[in-house]
């Protein structure tokens, strides 16, 4: 008698993590915790993709630097919980005040228009290829 094992379903969320560092911390080092945080998180482990949202950047040059993010955050064998964004802002948000300090924070947002998902999906997936 042999075993078929069926693939686990997957649920997939798109997310825009908006994060609020010190001056000078670069957008590849918030984009590291955020992703390690999320990723290794004991009671709710995900797999995370991350891209900088297009026109983001670390404005203004004195004060904080903010970024957002467009995430896809991914729950293999698990429903999506309702409050799944309120469970990501807080992994996040304690996160980066552990690795940047206190004034560091992060909010995140899952109930996206369609039209505002489009334009994300375009900063994380790139323009599609058509043929000439």
């Amino acid at each position: 008698m042999s075993v078929v094992s069926t693939p686990t379903p997957t649920s997939a969320v798109m997310a825009v993590v908006r994060v609020e560092a010190p001056a000078g911390v670069d957008a590849h080092t918030v984009e590291a915790e955020l992703t390690r945080a999320l990723h290794a998180h004991e009671k709710r482990p995900m797999s995370v993709e991350l891209s900088l949202a297009d026109g983001t950047g670390p404005w203004p040059r004195r004060g904080p630097a903010r970024y957002a993010f467009v995430a896809v955050l991914t729950l293999a064998g698990r429903t999506v919980p309702d409050r799944l964004a309120c469970q990501v802002e807080k992994i996040a948000r304690k996160a980066i005040r552990r690795r940047f300090g206190r004034p560091a924070d992060a909010q995140v947002r899952t109930e996206l228009s369609d039209a505002e998902a489009g334009a994300y999906w375009y900063s994380l997936r790139g323009t599609p290829h058509r043929p000439g």
